[in-house]
C-alpha cells in the first residue's frame, strides 16, 4: 500500500471518527466535560498527524491534503492542550473548535477554487461545505450562541460538517486525480505511438 493510499484511509477513518464525536455531542450535550476533552484531544492529535502525513504524499495537484502541514500541526497542539489541561480547554472549547473550523473552512475555499481551475465538476460542493464550516466557526468564535447545552450541540454540528466534508474531499479529489493521471499516461503513450508511426 503506497503512502498516498495510507494517508487517504487514515484521513477518512479520522474524519468518520470526528463525525461520530459530533453525533455524540449532538445526542448527549450533557456529557462530562473531561470526557469531551479527552476524546477530542486524542482525536485531534491523530487527525493532525494524518494531515501532516497527507501533506507529504505525492498527490498530483495537491488538492486532497492541501494546506495540511500547518493545519495538522495546529490540531496536534490543540489536542495536546485538551489532554494536558482539560479544565482550561473546556472553558475555551467553543473558541478552539471555532478557530479550527474557520481556518479549515478558509483553506477549503481555496481548495474549491483550485478544484474548479483543474476542471473538477463538483468543486461547488467543496465550496458549499467550506462556507458551512466557516459560518459555524464564526458563530463559535464570536460567542453568538453561549447557552451551555446548545453550544455543545453546535460544536457537534460543526464537527459533523467538517468530518463529512473531509470524507467527501478525500474520496472525490483523489479519485478524480487518479483518473486524470491515467488519462495523462494514456495520452502520452498515444503520443509516443503516433511519433513511432511517423518514423
Amino acid at each position: 500500500m503506497n503512502m498516498l493510499r495510507q494517508a487517504k484511509w487514515m484521513y477518512i477513518i479520522c474524519s468518520m471518527l470526528i463525525c461520530v464525536l459530533g453525533i455524540i455531542l449532538i445526542a448527549v450535550p450533557g456529557i462530562s466535560a473531561r470526557v469531551i476533552c479527552w476524546l477530542m484531544g486524542i482525536l485531534l492529535i491523530v487527525f493532525g498527524a494524518c494531515k501532516i502525513l497527507g501533506y507529504f504524499t505525492r498527490d498530483m495537484y495537491h488538492l486532497a491534503f492541501q494546506f495540511d502541514l500547518a493545519l495538522g500541526a495546529f490540531l496536534v497542539i490543540i489536542g495536546v492542550l485538551f489532554i494536558a489541561r482539560p479544565g482550561k480547554a473546556m472553558d475555551s472549547i467553543a473558541v478552539l473548535v471555532g478557530i479550527f473550523t474557520l481556518i479549515d473552512g478558509a483553506f477549503k475555499v481555496q481548495t474549491a477554487r483550485d478544484a474548479k481551475k483543474f476542471g473538477l465538476s463538483w468543486w461547488w460542493l467543496i465550496l458549499a461545505g467550506a462556507l458551512l464550516s466557516f459560518a459555524a466557526g464564526v458563530i463559535l468564535v464570536f460567542g453568538i450562541v453561549d447557552s451551555g447545552a446548545f453550544l455543545i450541540t453546535l460544536i457537534g454540528i460543526a464537527l459533523v460538517i467538517d468530518g463529512i466534508q473531509n470524507v467527501f474531499n478525500a474520496f472525490y479529489t483523489i479519485k478524480v486525480m487518479k483518473n486524470l493521471k491515467t488519462e495523462r499516461i494514456v495520452s502520452v503513450i498515444d503520443s509516443d505511438d503516433d511519433d513511432f508511426d511517423v518514423k
